[in-house]
Order: C-alpha cells, then sequence, then structure tokens
C-alpha cells in the first residue's frame, strides 16, 4: 500500500477554490481543524447534496471541515495543474475513463483501509473494477448512466411497431437497421439519433465493439485489439449508419456536442435516440407523454455505456485518513440513495433499485436504466478505465469519425487504428 504521508503544502489559497473553501480556511476555527477540499462538476444539485452529506460527517467529527469547490476547465489541465503544484483538492469527483491514468501513475491514494469490507459486495464486478488495482483501490464509484434507446410513439405507431421492454427482447443490429429504415420514411428525414456529447466521449460508440463480440483491448487490458473480425464488423455497421442517411451527419462523435442528439429528437428529425438519463428531463419539456423507452440494442452480446463518477482521494491531501473516511461515508448505501435522489443518478450499488431511490418521476424508465446497467462488460470497464485510455480514446474518436463519414474503410480504419493505439500503449 501507497504510504498516507504527504509535505504540508506553503500555499493554501489557490484559483478555482470555492467560497465555502475559502471561508472555511479563515473561518477562526482552531488551528486543529483539519480542512478538507471536495472537487465536483458544476452541477447545482449535486454540489448541494455533496455539502449535506459532507456537513454530517462533519458533524460526527469535531475538529474537521469539508468545503465542496467546482472543477473548472479542461479536466485534465486543470488536474494536472494542481497536482503538480501539490494543489489539488483532497477528494475528487472523477470518470471512470478518467481515472486509470491517475491511478496509475500515483496521484491517487490506495483507500484499502478506509473502505469498510462489505462495500464490494454491493458493488457488480465491473463498478467495483473501476476503482481496484493489483496494488489497491484507487476509487470508490457512486453513481452510473448508460445507453437505452428512446421512441417517438407516435412514429411506432404509424409503422406498426411495438418496442420491446425486456433485456432478453432487445432489438438486434438487423432488426434495428430494418425498423431504422421505416422511421427515417415517417420522419421525412432521418431515423435515429447517438449521444455523444462533444470528442471526449467517443468511447459511448464503444459498447457496439462488445455487442459485436469484439473487444478495445485485450485481456490484460493493455493489448490493442481492433483489428478482430468483430470489431471490423462493427465499423461496418456503424458506417450504414451514414451511408443509408439514417444518422444525421451533424451527429457525430467530435463533432456533435451539447445536446445535438436531444434536439434531433425533440423537433422530430429523428423517432429514435440512443442515449442516457440525461435526456428525460429535455424530452418531458418539448414532448410530454409522447415518448417511451426500450432496451439497448444488441448483438452476439449486450453492452451499453459506462458513465458516471468515482470518488477518490489525490496526493496533494494533508490528511490522507480523513478524506479516504470521507469517501466511505460518500459511497454508504443510504447517502448513496440520496445523492441520486436528489441528482436523478443511476445508484452505482447493487442492491438499490427505482424504488429504493424514489425518483420524482418516471421510476420504470430508471429501472430500465439500472437494469441495463447489469449489460456492461467488465473487460469493457477493465479498457476504459486503463492507465491509457485517456490517450487512446483520442486515437478512438479520430478514425471512428473517418470511418463513418466513408473517409477510411472499415478494414482501414481498423489497421489505422491499430498502429494508432500500439504507438500509445508501447511508449
Amino acid at each position: 500500500m501507497r504510504p498516507l504521508t504527504f509535505p504540508r503544502r506553503e500555499i493554501l489559497v489557490v484559483a478555482g477554490i470555492s467560497m465555502a473553501g475559502a471561508l472555511a480556511a479563515c473561518s477562526g476555527q482552531s488551528p486543529g481543524t483539519q480542512h478538507l477540499r471536495l472537487s465536483s462538476w458544476n452541477i447545482p444539485t449535486d454540489l448541494e447534496s455533496y455539502q449535506a452529506i459532507a456537513n454530517r460527517f462533519v458533524e460526527d467529527h469535531p475538529g474537521t471541515s469539508v468545503a465542496v469547490e467546482v472543477t473548472t476547465g479542461s479536466f485534465h489541465q486543470w488536474f494536472i495543474t494542481r497536482l503538480a503544484a501539490d494543489l489539488a483538492p483532497d477528494i475528487i469527483r472523477i470518470t471512470p475513463q478518467q481515472i486509470g491514468r491517475y491511478a496509475a501513475n500515483g496521484s491517487l491514494l490506495d483507500l484499502s483501509q478506509a473502505i469498510p469490507a462489505d462495500y464490494q459486495q454491493d458493488w457488480s464486478e465491473p463498478f467495483w473494477a473501476i476503482g481496484q488495482r493489483e496494488n489497491g483501490l484507487f476509487g470508490v464509484f457512486q453513481h452510473t448512466d448508460n445507453f437505452i434507446t428512446y421512441y417517438n410513439r407516435s412514429v411506432m405507431e404509424e409503422i406498426g411497431v411495438q418496442p420491446p421492454t425486456r433485456l432478453e427482447d432487445a432489438w438486434s443490429w438487423d432488426q434495428f437497421l430494418e425498423i431504422s429504415a421505416e422511421v427515417k420514411k415517417a420522419t421525412g428525414n432521418y431515423a435515429f439519433s447517438y449521444g455523444w456529447s462533444g470528442p471526449d466521449t467517443a468511447y459511448r460508440w464503444m459498447p457496439l465493439i462488445y455487442q459485436n463480440g469484439g473487444a478495445f483491448l485485450g485481456e490484460d487490458g493493455l493489448t490493442p485489439s481492433m483489428d478482430s473480425d468483430a470489431a471490423i464488423e462493427a465499423f461496418a455497421f456503424g458506417r450504414q449508419w451514414y451511408a443509408d442517411g439514417l444518422v444525421s451527419p451533424s451527429n457525430m462523435s467530435k463533432s456533435g456536442g451539447g445536446h445535438v442528439d436531444f434536439d434531433l429528437f425533440t423537433t422530430g428529425q429523428v423517432g429514435m435516440a440512443l442515449t442516457n438519463p440525461e435526456a428525460i428531463a429535455a424530452f418531458d419539456e418539448a414532448m410530454p407523454g409522447e415518448w417511451g423507452t426500450a432496451p439497448m440494442i444488441r448483438n452476439v452480446g449486450e453492452a451499453s455505456d459506462l458513465g458516471g463518477n468515482t470518488l477518490a482521494v489525490t496526493k496533494s491531501t494533508k490528511h490522507p485518513e480523513l478524506a479516504a473516511e470521507v469517501v466511505a461515508y460518500m459511497t454508504s448505501r443510504e447517502n448513496i440513495q440520496e445523492f441520486c435522489h436528489n441528482g436523478n443518478w443511476i445508484p452505482s450499488r447493487t442492491s438499490l433499485s427505482a424504488e429504493d431511490i424514489g425518483y420524482a418521476d418516471h421510476e420504470d424508465v430508471m429501472q430500465q436504466f439500472i437494469d441495463q446497467g447489469t449489460t456492461i462488460p467488465l473487460s469493457m470497464v477493465k479498457a476504459q478505465s486503463g492507465e491509457y485510455f485517456s490517450s487512446l480514446n483520442t486515437v478512438f474518436a479520430d478514425y471512428l469519425d473517418l470511418c463513418l463519414l466513408g473517409q477510411l474503410t472499415p478494414q482501414e480504419t481498423s489497421a489505422q487504428m491499430m498502429e494508432a493505439m500500439l504507438s500509445v500503449t508501447s511508449r
């Protein structure tokens, strides 16, 4: 286990610290008070939930304070800069796709001694693997999200299709393409949209490779394996979306940022959308009662997007044991239940159902997302949470778009992507 002792920081006030953090540091509390900072994305509801949970922890731990602040700008640039100055927050909210490089380079601390032994029993093997490494536990997965299939009810009625409701009845690729052709006729534009939100989220297309029995990396989580027949067939499947005019060229992995997929659906340009729970609020506002959901598509296997966040402790902390204890507290069953209820997130803990969370609306849809989470493959999780994934995802985005646009054949995409991936993993 990596030692949990680090030098004191000489500078205590940094750019980006929240007003709460600044006030806590200058509040006149006892010099012996242990101050912690937790950094999160700028999602108001989540910031409020974190602070409320942190306040309860402080009440039970006299002589401590926890201030919640906002992660700003480009995550990697922001985090690397603060780590280099030994000014990173004590606790960081980090995605599965970001955690690997920092767990590998010593920027995150081993939490093994602080996390109760029974916690692992309430996470699926893939979800627990996000933070687990051979040399320790470097994060605990707090909440998730994934992709299912949304559809326009009137479009489905027009083409005479009754969408499935059970995972085992999910549309196969061939079925989905047949239905998409009819949906395109009904909309007069396109058939469906896909839930990328920018170049950093190209990995959201990766489940298609696993649905076809392929893999991004080998079993060791290091060796590129995009030269398999299954991977090439997945590229061909994606290329067909655009060749047949089923998906708008504005909806690409690198250029489909913001809510392009939402807008295409709510304006009637598509009749289906493969995307995550964030769409619910947008669809409810634009077309209440006019949409429904079905499982994510599948082929020889099942897979869906790996979304969500992990809580980890950084090497900059002056109070590693206390920070690790806060992570354990934040990821208790009760507190994950509260956090997911307030933020409309999907829980990482296996024992929590939609009924347990008590969502304000669409409990059936949220349970569908919870069930879909069981289809996320362990091998995909290990690939996306691995040491080199941030760089590999950039490679994936570059070549995926070239294939989807028809500038490279699926075979050329495979060959050139493999070469670029090997240049990353062989460093």
